[in-house]
């Protein structure tokens, strides 16, 4: 049998090395692609709430909270689902229904891992209530508030919202509060402009697009990384079709003997780059008239009004649920603490302290 000469192999292997760097020049030529994902899935819905489970929100309608940790909108329907938007991120549950009282609720709750949910800025897991609370008095309900895990922003008519992430844990509680069997006419410290309901208004997860390379891997898409990438879309139209123009005919010996480099494929080129070049633009205006949508509607929140300061004058001072020595004692301060005055009663203050309790002093134990 014939052996292949030294020459023969060493003629094949040049050819090897020549074609896998002609591929390599290919992939440089065409550079990676600009993809916008779509929006993560929302569940379709889930079975219709019993008639026994208490819930806050009818199907169609949403909550919109400015809660201590930000805005968070929250959907209603179909059925059991949910959906949570905050920080950017909107993500779909179906909640489960209570089969018996849990700490006096009889509403709707998930605990753990959703089946279908993305990752949001770390956040796989969840821990969601929503229900009705029931108490014998205001003094009752105040003190529920501040002993739980979440702060919270609600209503004078005991609408209450408190929403939290944990780690990888989202955590959100939907409650309305009943007062001796009745909805409350009055909460202390209640900021009824901090939430809004109305019907569901659906508006998609902003997407931003990203490079998706030959090998798999993907960058952010941003002007700086498009650019130093070969065969990377340029700014804008004219600079895109330039460059695509550019590449299509600036072939050396070596590409044209792999690559059409004739003005069909040079005008094919071009037109791509036009076509992705006007997709981004088009993206690129729709990003901006939801930054205005999204600017306007910051706009009409109005900010957090601004209390006068105080601090604690008596070496331990009780603070009391109503304007009066006969009420109940929720917690005492010490001399120093500060904080801030929401409301006057003749000689009492209502007063916010910097852990967020709150409560009636007496005007004369504060040092202003």
């Amino acid at each position: 049998m014939l052996l292949p000469s030294q020459a023969a192999i060493r003629g094949r292997s040049t050819v090897v090395a020549a074609f896998a760097a002609a591929l390599l020049l290919l992939g440089g030529c065409a550079g990676p692609r600009i993809v916008t994902p779509e929006p993560p899935p929302i569940p379709d819905g889930g079975a219709a709430v019993p008639e026994q489970n208490e819930i806050v929100l009818t199907d169609g309608t949403q909550l919109v909270a400015d809660a201590p940790w930000g805005r968070i909108k929250i959907e209603a329907g179909p059925g059991l689902r949910r959906v949570y938007t905050w920080r950017g991120n909107r993500r779909g549950v179906v909640l489960e229904p209570r089969e018996e009282r849990f700490a006096g609720s009889m509403g709707i709750h998930f605990e753990g891992t959703p089946p279908v949910w993305a990752p949001a800025d770390g956040i796989t897991k969840v821990d969601l209530e929503e229900g009705q609370r029931r108490f014998e008095n205001v003094d009752d309900a105040m003190i529920w508030m501040q002993i739980r895990r979440l702060r919270y922003s609600y209503t004078n008519d005991g609408l209450v919202v408190g929403w939290k992430p944990n780690g990888d844990t989202l955590e959100v509680e939907l409650w309305q509060f009943y007062i001796d069997g009745k909805k409350p006419t009055s909460l202390p410290g209640a900021e009824d402009s901090r939430i809004a309901l109305g019907p569901v208004e659906v508006v998609p997860q902003k997407m931003t697009p990203h490079l998706v390379f030959s090998d798999g891997h993907t960058e952010p898409y941003t002007t700086e990384t498009a650019a130093k990438h070969s065969g990377a879309r340029a700014q804008s139209t004219a600079s895109t079709a330039s460059t695509a123009s550019t590449a299509a005919i600036s072939c050396n010996w070596f590409q044209r003997t792999f690559t059409d480099c004739s003005e069909r494929a040079e005008a094919a080129a071009k037109a791509k780059a036009e076509a992705e070049a006007e997709a981004k633009a088009k993206a690129e205006a729709e990003a901006a008239a939801e930054a205005e949508r999204a600017a306007a509607a910051e706009a009409k929140t109005p900010p957090p009004p601004e209390y006068p300061s105080a601090t604690i004058s008596g070496k331990t001072v009780n603070i009391r649920a109503g304007s009066s020595t006969n009420s109940k004692v929720l917690f005492q301060a010490k001399e120093g603490d500060a904080v801030e005055i929401l409301k006057a009663d003749k000689g009492w203050r209502y007063v916010k302290f910097e852990d967020d309790r709150k409560g009636w002093v007496a005007d004369f134990l504060l040092k202003k």
